[in-house]
């Protein structure tokens, strides 16, 4: 690879001309939901050919669901700077005085485990301010130490080509930051030609404040280009982010903003050197625009998803072709079959309870559908066909272009009822004829294909029955002493406290409420986990819940 190469981003809004930018470290920006980050991230990894490794932060967050999932992988340190940048994050602000208790602390550790013990014995014998130093390092490594030992870690960084995905939305955001940075430190030690993908810059590499990713991706910016090792921040904005870092950023692809200072700042990148756009213009950006700059070039461009062909791309530039009206069109192809397929698994039938008539109404249900499945598959093959058929003379033709009598969704949808109502009685071949002359273009065809093979298993499941399985659970009883720690925490169980989730920290500050301090070392942290082994405790992130079933009373506590 040359590091001269080039990734298509899209196309010009206005003129339709390709707009392609050079593989650097890259920033892009603009609001969540309404600039369209994510899908411009997609496209480029997929049309780069280089391998990627992206992280997914969030519960509920769909970005990149096709990629590979890649187990989390964390290396531990124990170094002051390390553990500082941890406190850092963890506080959200800058330390100022507190590095020399830092240091006391990591001396001689190797563990973030040893860490936590060295603070104990420090804060035994401490007073005043060296007491209430220790004190804070304390809470943070008492949630932290438990989260670590929590999660089985993979030894190394296995990452396949294309995309990788690493999902830790249910990791705490302190353990989300030591696994970027481990995952990073890894790329830049044993890869070349990787892309990392860093979501919400904002937060992991904030302006202001030393973070563990904020460390290892200044070295990765620094010395990742030589061996084509590429750095990719996704940030809302660009005012929350580090600027030292943004300033190694050659690569910029800048999205709608509303918000008066973040317009300025987006405007402040734009090179000097051509015409700049006015506010008005950052604010108007439609989803999927961007103005991408680099070197001396400023372009508003439209970029290219991966579900859309190149002709469709470039009509959408220029304003030709609406791309919400194509993505209505094409969800009603599948419709009908994920209906079938749903209200199948829906109906909770049972193997041992199927009488005849309902073995007689899923034998119709499945022969329709197979028909359907068979039907469909072969309409897509003849719309393949005639869709290179087609190009031969109609290269270049929008939907509308090519049936300016119909507009794509209405025809989609009149097609599909029709093939709905007459499923039985139509022999395939009509529909292959009906798509043979290229009535479709490339982009609905490759999309209802994609649609088809992913529903798929969602079809075989639904064609299978549900046996019943009877588990007897064996109820265990456990018996305590009401003044020990464990004890303790299983009378804060039965007067309902455990009823939320709580972390280590607040255990232990209710503890010492209501009795002695239990001490750190992460002992309370290590039973509480123990509860979890045991059954009597379920982790919710880094804190921890009554777990559905257990009956807990002064005398005993019951788990079924």
């Amino acid at each position: 690879m040359s590091q001269a190469r080039s990734i298509l981003l899209g196309y010009e809004v206005g003129t339709g001309t390709a707009v392609a930018i050079p593989v650097r470290h890259m920033c892009v920006t603009g609001q969540t939901q309404e600039a369209g980050k994510t899908t411009t991230l997609e496209a480029l990894i997929a049309r780069s050919q280089l391998r990627a490794l992206t992280f997914v932060t969030k519960r509920g967050e769909g970005a990149f669901v096709n990629g590979r999932p890649t187990a989390p992988y964390f290396r531990e340190q124990a170094d002051w700077r390390f553990v500082s940048s941890m406190l850092e994050a963890f506080l959200g602000e800058r330390l100022k005085f507190e590095r020399s208790w830092i240091m006391r602390a990591t001396k001689g550790a190797r563990t973030l485990a040893d860490v936590q013990r060295n603070i104990g014995r420090l804060r035994d014998k401490a007073k005043g301010l060296n007491a209430d130093v220790f004190m804070v390092l304390g809470e943070y490594l008492d949630e932290l130490v438990p989260a670590i030992a929590a999660v089985t870690w993979a030894p190394r960084l296995e990452l396949a080509a294309g995309v990788n995905v690493m999902d830790l939305a249910g990791v705490p955001t302190s353990m989300q930051h030591l696994v970027i940075k481990s995952s990073i430190d890894w790329v830049l030690e044993h890869e070349a030609h990787t892309v990392v993908v860093v979501p919400e810059a904002w937060k992991f590499i904030p302006q202001g404040r030393g973070t563990p990713v904020r460390l290892s991706a200044m070295a990765y910016i620094r010395q990742g280009a030589a061996l084509e090792n590429y750095l990719w921040l996704d940030s809302q904005d660009i005012g929350g982010v580090d600027k030292e870092l943004l300033r190694s950023v050659p690569v910029w692809i800048l999205g709608v903003q509303r918000e008066a200072n973040e317009i300025k700042r987006t405007l402040t990148n734009i090179p000097a050197t051509i015409a700049k756009p006015k506010a008005a213009d950052i604010a108007l950006l439609e989803l999927g625009q961007f103005y991408a700059c680099w070197g001396r070039h400023a372009v508003r461009t439209y970029v290219q998803p991966v579900w859309l062909d190149e002709a469709s791309a470039q009509q959408v530039a220029r304003g030709e072709l609406q791309v919400d009206d194509l993505r209505k069109a094409l969800e009603r192809p599948m419709a009908s079959l994920r209906t079938i397929a749903r209200s199948l698994m829906d109906s909770g039938f049972k193997e041992e309870t199927v009488t005849k008539d309902v073995a007689e109404r899923l034998t119709r249900e499945n022969d329709m559908l197979v028909r359907q499945n068979a039907e469909l598959r072969q309409r897509l093959e003849a719309l393949e066909k005639g869709q290179h058929d087609g190009k031969r003379a109609t290269t270049g033709k929008s939907v509308h272009q090519q049936h300016p009598s119909a507009p794509l969704a209405d025809r989609t949808s009149r097609e599909h009822a029709d093939r709905s109502e007459g499923l039985r009685d139509r022999p395939a071949a009509s529909a292959a004829a009906a798509g043979a002359n290229g009535h479709v273009d490339e982009a609905l065809y490759q999309a209802i294909r994609a649609r088809l093979l992913e529903d798929e298993p969602i079809v075989l499941k639904a064609l299978t029955t549900h046996p019943e399985i009877v588990v007897e659970i064996t109820p265990r009883v456990v018996t305590v002493e009401g003044e020990s720690m464990k004890g303790r925490i299983v009378r804060l169980m039965a007067g309902g406290w455990f009823d939320q989730a709580r972390e280590v920290g607040e255990v232990r500050r209710e503890l010492t409420r209501t009795g002695t301090d239990p001490g750190g070392g992460g002992a309370l942290g290590i039973m509480l986990n123990k509860f979890v082994a045991d059954g009597f405790f379920v982790r919710e992130g880094a804190a921890f819940v009554l777990a559905p079933k257990v009956k807990v009373s002064e005398r005993e506590l019951r788990v079924s």
